[in-house]
This record gives structure tokens, C-alpha cells and sequence, in this order.
């Protein structure tokens, strides 16, 4: 059973009145796969955020687990949309890489991750025949019986088609057949609504050519975004020129980094871990704005939604090194957050005294030489004034704190005693001590509860071996 209990809610842009005329396309934006020609006032509209949900789910044999749920057409648009654009006019552009029809029944009004990919891998395939079910569901608007268009260049497949007062152009390249790319245009108050678009959205696609990448090797760069590709990770970034070397550097960083997350807590056998995706912003607002309510606090998130680890840079810092710090610290703190989610089974609850710990642990990374080794920590001084966390009743309770327990008092305090706790069974700590992390991991991913975990692997007596440790670490540092 899984419960509606909303964790951050958060705000949906509301649809505009529609009307309009026909634009005049003039100015080229790069949008990947496609370079659509947009008035020169288009200014680049932020994605609707996405409402998340934490919420519980009940095993057969009465266990229960808190999962994160998500409404399914919110899912559905976020994972086609390619970008969005508005003009002075009024006038809305979308470009979208439609990959299915909205799967269903789901069970629920939202949804596992896990349950909405399972539905829609059943979806069927879209094809020419079922565009205009799909146009319909996109838009929510009756569509119009599509036109076939003679194809152009690297065009293999074109329809256009009316859909309410908008229009689409959809289409199909000969390098990606199974892929279509739809063009919606959906007019702005002042125009006549009896003006056609077939023309006008013509010209938004001259000779619908795609992008040709201006960089060699294992970067490309369209619309001011550059795109860096070293498996396991893909980088898209905004950040100026300046800072191309560098961002080679930090790409290589990731791949030492991860490499240190394995030895920690090794891929398990058997599983295909997808691309780990790192988008970084040049503009601290365009972050906030791409990030959504909730997170206009933070330097970095992972979000489950996108599945993208998300930076926000600051390309007007007075200090180029500062800011790349900064940058390299929150990614290799993010990159945990990312690693551990790509690597735990669905229904496995980490607690987030582990998560945060990993994560504020490899944060401290430095690579030399292409190997990473933990460095200093500024949060040691939080960590000796959490005297009663460390007590071996204060770690017990501490290991069973909820998330919005974690976040919601002594913060800095939480933080620092779950870095300290990961820091020294990773780096101090004695056998049979220093496999306690991977043994609590194992059971939590076995489906035990973390009271089960917590019972087999930190009882009262190993907590307080833990807890003089600790002490004496602090002592000597």
C-alpha cells in the first residue's frame, strides 16, 4: 500500500489563454537533437517542476518501507520534453522527443519509480499511425488529421498536424527512424485564430537539419551547451570556454571518485548500471529555476526525477579557484548521492545517517596521479561538539534518525558525527569493525529493516567499541 504523504510539493506552471498569430521565425536555437529557428525575443521557459511524494510501502509480511512516489503524466512529460521557449508575443515553442504513449492503468495516483518504468516499458512504440493519439494526450487537445509532408534532407518521415489552436510539426531523421521530434507551437493572445502554421513552422526547422557538433572526440557543443562524454559519466554544462580544461579535469576526477565509491560498496554482479549524468549551470538562477521549489537553498542535488546529479556554478566569481572547488566538492558529494541510488535495490531503506555520511566522506576526496584518497574534513569541529551523538546510546539513536529528523535540528551536528562515523570505520577502524558499513549495506539490501540491521551488526557492545574510537581519533586530530 503506498500512501500519499507529500515531502515537497511543488509548484506547476499554469497554461496560458490561447490565440495568436503567426511568428516570425529569425534567430537559431540549438536545441539537441534539432536546430529550430525561433524569433529573436524566444526567450528559454524553465521545465515545469515535479511534484515528489514520500511516501510507505507495506510488504507481504508486514514490513514497511519508505519510498519516494511520483505522479505518472508529470514522469511522462518530464522525460520527452527536449526545451521551451515563450516569445513577447506570447507565443509558446516546444520541442519534444516523443517516446511513448502514456502507459496505464497505473495502480495508483502516484507511483514507485520502479512501477512507472515497468508500465511504460510495456507502452508500445510509437509510430507514424499513433502520432495523433499522442499529439492529443501532449497537448490535451483534440488533434486534426496529421498532413504528410515531403521529406528534406536528413529527414526520413514529416507530419504536420492542427491540435486544438496549436500546431505540430513532427518528424522523423533517417540517423534516428525510431525516434520522432515534434515541433508544438502554441499561439500567444493576439492573433487570428484562423491563421495557418504549416509555413511558418517550416521555416522553424530550415531543411530540418540536425546539429553538427562543433568539437571533436568525445565532446560537442550546441546552444552554448557543451556535452563531455568519459564513461561511466556525461557532463552538460553551460560554463564558459575557460573553463573547457578544467572541466577535463573534473570529468576525470568522477571516473577516479567512482572508482573509490566500488571499493567502498562494490556495483553489484549482474546489473547494467546506466550513464551517470552531470549537468552543471553557469548561472546560479537558471540552477534554482531548472531545479524547482525546495532546492533554492543548495550548491547540488541528485534528483530522481531527472536521474541527473545537478551543480550550480557561478561563472561571475571573482575566484576561479574557489568556484571549482566548490564545483568539485559538490559533485564528488552528489556523485555518492547518484552512485548509491543507481547500485540499492528498490525496496532496500538506507537510512540517511549512511547516505549523508558516504556522501560528506567523499566529499573530502583528492586525486592524485589518477587515485583518490580522503582528505581533511572541516566538519571536525562540529563532530567534537557532538558529545551526546557520540555516546554509544546517543549512536544508536542517531543511526535510527528519519530523514526529516536528520534535516530538522543540529543539522551541522548530524552531518559531521555521520561523516565522522563513515570517515573512521573507512579509514581507522580494526577487523572486525572496518566490514560493519558493507555487512549493515548487505542486510538492507537482503529487504531486513534497519532496526533488524542496526540490532545484527551495532549492537549495544560494538557501539561503544565505536564510540572510544571515535574519541580517540578526535583526540588525536
Amino acid at each position: 500500500m503506498l500512501a500519499r504523504i507529500p515531502a515537497t510539493l511543488l509548484l506547476l506552471a499554469l497554461a496560458l489563454p490561447i490565440h495568436a498569430a503567426v511568428p516570425a521565425f529569425t534567430q537559431n536555437i540549438a536545441c539537441p537533437p534539432l536546430r529550430v529557428r525561433l524569433p529573436k525575443d524566444a526567450q528559454a521557459t524553465p521545465t515545469p517542476a515535479t511534484e515528489a511524494y514520500r511516501g510507505v510501502m507495506q510488504h507481504p509480511d508486514g514490513s514497511v518501507v519508505e519510498v519516494d512516489a511520483f505522479v505518472p503524466e508529470q514522469l511522462w512529460r518530464k522525460e520527452q520534453r527536449l526545451g521551451a521557449w515563450a516569445d513577447a508575443a506570447g507565443n509558446k515553442y516546444e520541442l519534444v522527443a516523443p517516446k511513448s504513449l502514456l502507459g496505464g492503468p497505473f495502480p495508483q495516483a502516484i507511483v514507485t519509480r520502479e512501477v512507472y518504468d515497468a508500465i511504460q516499458a510495456k507502452a508500445p512504440a510509437l509510430a507514424l499511425p499513433t502520432m495523433g493519439k499522442w499529439l492529443t494526450a501532449w497537448v490535451g487537445a483534440p488533434c486534426g488529421r496529421p498532413t504528410r509532408l515531403k521529406p528534406l534532407g536528413a529527414v526520413a518521415n514529416a507530419i504536420f498536424a492542427e491540435v486544438g489552436n496549436a500546431a505540430a510539426l513532427v518528424l522523423w531523421l533517417k540517423a534516428e527512424p525510431d525516434q520522432p521530434y515534434a515541433l508544438i507551437v502554441t499561439p500567444g493572445p493576439n492573433a487570428d485564430p484562423a491563421a495557418k502554421w504549416r509555413t511558418a513552422l517550416s521555416r522553424a526547422m530550415p531543411g530540418f537539419a540536425p546539429i553538427r557538433g562543433g568539437l571533436s572526440g568525445s565532446a560537442k557543443e550546441a546552444g552554448g551547451w557543451l556535452t563531455l562524454d568519459r564513461p561511466p559519466y556525461r557532463l552538460h554544462t553551460d560554463l564558459p570556454r575557460r573553463d573547457r580544461a578544467w572541466l577535463d579535469t573534473l570529468l576525470a576526477d568522477m571516473v577516479a571518485i567512482r572508482e573509490a565509491y566500488t571499493r567502498a560498496l562494490p556495483e553489484p554482479s549482474g546489473v547494467k548500471i546506466p550513464t551517470s549524468v552531470i549537468r552543471v549551470f553557469a548561472d546560479p538562477e537558471d540552477y534554482r529555476a531548472y531545479s524547482g521549489e525546495g532546492m533554492e537553498w543548495s550548491a547540488g542535488h541528485f534528483s530522481s526525477v531527472q536521474r541527473e546529479l545537478v551543480v550550480m556554478g557561478d561563472a561571475a566569481e571573482d575566484s576561479n579557484k574557489r568556484r571549482r572547488d566548490e564545483i568539485r566538492s559538490t559533485t564528488f558529494h552528489e556523485g555518492f548521492h547518484q552512485y548509491l541510488f543507481l547500485i540499492t535495490p528498490a525496496l532496500a531503506n538506507v537510512p540517511i545517517w549512511f547516505n549523508e555520511g558516504h556522501a560528506t566522506f567523499f566529499e573530502t576526496f583528492r586525486v592524485r596521479n589518477g587515485k583518490a584518497a580522503p582528505g581533511e574534513s572541516p566538519r571536525i569541529e562540529a563532530a567534537r561538539r557532538a558529545i551526546g551523538l557520540r555516546s554509544p546510546e546517543g549512536l544508536g539513536r542517531f543511526m535510527m534518525l528519519s530523514q526529516p529528523e536528520f534535516y530538522a535540528t543540529s543539522i551541522q551536528e548530524n552531518y559531521a558525527v555521520a561523516w565522522l562515523l563513515v570517515h573512521w570505520l573507512r579509514t581507522e577502524a580494526k577487523a572486525p569493525l572496518d566490514t560493519a558499513l558493507n555487512r549493515y549495506y548487505a542486510l538492507l539490501c537482503a529487504g531486513k529493516k534497519p532496526a533488524e540491521a542496526q540490532a545484527e551488526v551495532f549492537p549495544p557492545e560494538t557501539l561503544r567499541a565505536i564510540s572510544e574510537g571515535l574519541a580517540d581519533y578526535l583526540s588525536k586530530h
